[in-house]
């Protein structure tokens, strides 16, 4: 029987601030546990990752030599339900090795999933705080947090792409939307991790 798989995820530094609650079946891969991470906190997604469980490595970018000697296992190839979770396990998923930010990971549990229901994850039940910002350290991300609390406004922006600049303001996370773009922007991170050009 399918499971529904429940995490709780925060940007290390301002978990209290930029975070989500994620829904995933475990016939999902922690690929596409990565993958649900980047669009639901806003990243470009093009930048390498890993999210290490226990004594364990997922890397997107499996060398086959790799693989014995030092605990990593292959992202794209290992399902959540190959995966053994404990109640309140704590994982940590690292993207962008030169500028990384740092989400941290807690599995809160497992349920059956309902019939006919399976199209519906993954899905977003809960969160706040708009996302993260490719190419800045997620310590420098706080900063700007911090900055927008203090003065109550926003002076920092940012380029979602190539065209255009708009201001980020870390308050503006709006769950309705995130959930109705939340599936194609997955299936866009993923052909560009796993087809490539």
């Amino acid at each position: 029987m399918t499971k529904v798989l429940t995490f709780q995820v925060g940007i290390e530094g301002v978990e209290d601030k930029i975070w989500r609650k994620i829904e995933i079946t475990d016939r999902r891969t922690v690929a596409d546990l990565a993958y649900t991470i980047l669009a639901t906190f806003d990243s470009l997604a093009y930048h390498l990752y890993d999210i290490e469980h226990g004594k364990d490595r997922y890397d997107c970018m499996i060398d086959p030599l790799e693989l014995d000697d030092f605990n990593f296992k292959d992202a794209v190839r290992t399902k959540l339900s190959d995966v053994n979770f404990d109640e309140n396990n704590k994982m940590t998923m690292e993207y962008d090795f030169g500028s990384t930010t740092t989400f941290k990971i807690t599995y809160l549990g497992a349920r059956e999933m309902e019939k006919y229901n399976g199209k519906h994850y993954p899905y977003i039940i809960s969160g706040a705080g708009r996302g993260m910002l490719d190419d800045l350290c997620d310590f420098e991300l706080k900063e700007i947090v911090e900055d927008v609390d203090k003065k109550g406004y926003s002076e920092h922006y940012f380029t979602p792409g190539y065209e255009r600049t708009i201001k980020y303001d870390y308050r503006n996370f709006n769950i309705k939307n995130n959930n109705a773009l939340l599936k194609g922007l997955i299936l866009d991170i993923k052909n560009g991790y796993e087809v490539g050009d």
